[in-house]
């Protein structure tokens, strides 16, 4: 699935560099639901930052 995800977003315009932060969210995503990583608050601020930047283009993909 993963791989068809990315393929996906990089027809929808992605630049390499926010595709490749977006599969590093997944990794973390699954640290975090399926063995109890804990994220620190710097790590956050990066994701917080990161997803204003493109929630335009994330916005737009899914239609609203």
């Amino acid at each position: 699935a993963h791989e068809a995800e990315i393929s996906y977003i990089q027809k929808q315009g992605f630049s390499d560099l926010e595709i490749s932060f977006l599969n590093e969210l997944r990794y973390f995503r699954n640290s975090v639901t399926y063995y109890g990583k804990i994220l620190d608050k710097e790590y956050a601020e990066k994701v917080y930052s990161f997803l204003n930047k493109i929630i335009i283009k994330l916005k737009r993909v899914i239609g609203t």
